[in-house]
C-alpha cells in the first residue's frame, strides 16, 4: 500500500475512534435505519385495510355484497355507516380509506334485469392503501357481477342456457406475482438510505479538513499523485464499511426473508460499488466548487435526498416534466435503481447491468477531473480555509 495513501487511512480511523458521532454516523445509525424500515415492510402484502359500507338498500344482494367485501383478504369492513356525512368522517379521521355507498334501489334493479351502480370513494391522499384497497373492491364487485348474471341466465332461460364467458382475461404479474411490497421497496430504500448516509460522511470527512484548517499540514508537503492517494486513503474507510453495509442489507432481504437474487450477485455488488464510487465524484465535485463544508454538506442532502423520489423506481418519470426527467438523469441512483431491478427482481443479463455501471462511474470521472484539482490546490491557499 503506498505510504500516502496508508496515512490517509490511518488519520481518518483515529478520527472516527475519537469522534462518537462521526463514527455513529456509519455503524449504529445506518443499522437502526435500516431495521426500521425492514421492520415496516415485512408484512409484504397489505392485508385488512378498513373500510366503510354505506347499505342505502339493506336487500338480500347489498347484504351478500358487505359479506364478500369483508371477505376479502385486502380489506375489512370496520363500519357500516348510517349516511355519508358518518362515513366521510371515518375517512377523514383516518379509521377507512374508502366508502362503498350502495344505493337504496340496487336489489329491486338487479332483479328486474337492469345494472345498479355501486359508488367507491377513496382517499387519494394515501394512494397506495386507497389504490390497492380499490383494486380489492373491484374484485369483489366483478366477482359477484359474474354470480347474479349466470344466476338470472339460469333462472330465466334455463341452466343449459348458461354458459362461460367466451373471453376471459388472465393477467400474471411478472416478477413479483405475490405484489409484495417488502420486495419492491426494502430493496430500494435500504441503497437509497445508504448512499444518502455515504455521501454525508464523505462530505464532512474532507470537508472537515477545509474548515478545521487542516487540509495544508495534510496535503501541502504532497505532490498532487501522493496528495490524491492520501484522499483516496482517507475514503476508503467509509467505502469499506458502506459495502459491508450493502452486503447486510442484500444478505437479510436474499437470505433471511427468501427474496433470491434471480439476477447476479456479482452485478448487484458491483452496482453497489459503482454507485457509491459516483456518490464520491458528487463529493468531491460540490467540494471543489464550494471549497466550503456546509455549503457542500447542504448540496449533498439535497441531491442525494431526492434521490429516491426522482429514480422512476416507484413512480413513473416517463411522463413527468422536463426537470423531473433531467433531474433523474442526473442522479446516480437512477441508474443503480434499474440495475437492481433488472439484476435482483428480473433476473437480466449483464450487458444492460454493466450499462448502469459505466453511466454511474462517469460520475467519478467528472468528480475526479473537475472537483478533486480544486480541492487539492486548496492545501495551498490559506484564504480558502475556515469557512463555515
Amino acid at each position: 500500500m503506498p505510504a500516502a495513501l496508508r496515512d490517509g487511512w490511518r488519520r481518518e480511523w483515529r478520527f472516527l475512534r475519537a469522534s462518537f458521532w462521526d463514527l455513529s454516523l456509519v455503524s449504529w445509525i445506518p443499522l437502526l435505519l435500516l431495521a426500521v424500515v425492514a421492520v415496516q415492510m415485512a408484512a409484504g402484502v397489505m392485508r385488512d385495510l378498513p373500510v366503510v359500507v354505506v347499505d342505502r338498500d339493506g336487500g338480500g344482494i347489498a347484504r351478500d355484497l358487505v359479506r364478500r367485501l369483508d371477505a376479502a383478504p385486502g380489506i375489512e369492513v370496520v363500519e357500516r355507516a348510517a349516511d355519508m356525512s358518518a362515513a366521510e368522517q371515518a375517512v377523514r379521521s383516518r379509521r377507512a380509506y374508502a366508502v362503498v355507498l350502495i344505493d337504496a334501489a340496487t336489489t329491486r334493479t338487479v332483479l328486474r334485469g337492469g345494472t345498479a351502480p355501486v359508488v367507491v370513494f377513496y382517499n387519494a391522499s394515501y394512494s397506495t392503501a386507497s389504490g390497492a384497497a380499490l383494486r380489492e373492491i373491484g374484485a369483489v364487485f366483478q366477482a359477484q357481477a359474474a354470480d347474479l348474471a349466470r344466476t338470472q341466465s339460469a333462472a330465466i332461460l334455463g341452466p343449459a342456457t348458461v354458459r362461460a364467458a367466451p373471453i376471459a382475461v388472465r393477467s400474471t404479474v411478472l416478477f413479483n406475482p405475490q405484489g409484495s411490497y417488502e420486495l419492491q421497496l426494502v430493496a430500494l430504500v435500504h441503497p437509497a438510505l445508504l448512499h444518502l448516509i455515504f455521501m454525508v460522511a464523505i462530505t464532512g470527512a474532507l470537508g472537515r479538513e477545509l474548515r478545521d484548517g487542516t487540509i495544508g499540514a495534510w496535503l501541502g508537503g504532497l505532490d498532487r499523485r501522493e496528495a490524491a492517494l492520501a484522499v483516496c486513503g482517507k475514503l476508503l474507510p467509509y467505502f469499506i464499511i458502506f459495502m459491508g453495509w450493502a452486503t447486510v442489507a442484500t444478505v437479510y432481504l436474499a437470505g433471511l426473508r427468501g427474496w433470491p437474487v434471480v439476477g447476479s450477485v456479482a452485478l448487484l455488488m458491483a452496482g453497489y460499488a459503482a454507485m457509491y464510487l459516483a456518490y464520491v465524484g458528487v463529493a468531491l465535485l460540490f467540494l471543489g466548487l464550494t471549497l466550503t463544508m456546509s455549503t457542500a454538506l447542504s448540496l449533498a442532502g439535497l441531491y442525494a435526498g431526492a434521490s429516491f423520489a426522482f429514480a422512476g423506481a416507484i413512480f413513473p418519470i416517463e411522463s413527468a416534466s422536463a426537470f423531473a426527467r433531467l433531474w433523474s438523469a442526473i442522479l446516480p441512483y437512477s441508474a443503480f435503481a434499474r440495475l437492481l431491478a433488472e439484476q435482483w427482481i428480473m433476473g437480466s443479463g449483464a450487458r444492460g447491468a454493466l450499462w448502469q455501471i459505466a453511466v454511474m462511474l462517469l460520475f467519478l470521472i467528472v468528480g475526479v477531473v473537475i472537483g478533486l484539482p480544486r480541492y487539492l490546490a486548496a492545501a495551498g491557499h490559506p484564504g480558502t480555509w475556515g469557512r463555515r
